[in-house]
């Protein structure tokens, strides 16, 4: 059975979500957090879904353990970038920073793969870094071959129906989300079209 917030999602961008391991995680999440909201606060803390998500991944033997053998490439305030070259894919370890629960975190990753089919996030597990759980994703690897003007990511925006926050966050008032962090490191250019890479997605 679909979940309340799959349908949601299904309903507002008129598709249909596959059933993979990031919506099953996002949805153990939401099967399970109902009795830690509060008349207070229409969200669980993090922290209490982390502890639902270290059950759901030692329960299904979610632990990564193939990252020793990848190449370190980069990192920001949110996520840890590795590159296997083999597979020609990148593995990224995000621990959510950006967002007020992990169930935000999935969700983001779902619109992402809604909107952004050609950069689609695949959940392949997750790893714990010092008492610090991060999910560990995956995506093709997009070797840019051409400068990213930025004047072009906000025309690309605007044509898709957004409307420019501020700066490099966007909004679409009719699918009631918001886009964040739409820089050059984020949208790189390849034989002249733009590839969203990292996206930070909120809905509204």
């Amino acid at each position: 059975m679909v979940s309340e917030n799959i349908l949601k999602i299904q309903n507002r961008f008129q598709c249909i979500v596959p059933n993979d391991l990031i919506t099953s995680v996002y949805t153990y999440l939401e099967n399970h957090s109902q009795d830690y909201k509060t008349d207070f606060e229409n969200y669980v803390s993090k922290e209490t879904e982390q502890k639902l998500l270290e059950e759901f991944v030692l329960k299904n033997n979610l632990i990564y353990e193939n990252l020793p053998f990848a190449t370190y490439l980069d990192e920001g305030a949110e996520q840890k970038v590795f590159y296997f070259e083999k597979d020609k894919k990148v593995i990224k370890l995000n621990d959510a920073i950006f967002y007020v629960n992990w169930s935000q975190f999935f969700e983001s990753l779902i619109i992402h793969n809604i909107l952004f089919k050609e950069t689609n996030y695949t959940l392949i597990g997750f790893v714990k870094i010092n008492d610090l759980l991060y999910a560990v994703v995956q995506q093709d690897f997009i070797m840019s071959n051409q400068n990213t003007d930025i004047e072009e990511v906000r025309s690309y925006m605007i044509d898709k129906g957004f409307s420019l926050k501020r700066r490099n966050d966007y909004t679409h008032s009719e699918l009631g989300i918001i886009i964040e962090d739409l820089h050059e490191e984020n949208v790189l250019k390849m034989n002249n079209t733009l590839f969203f890479i990292d996206t930070v997605i909120y809905l509204k």
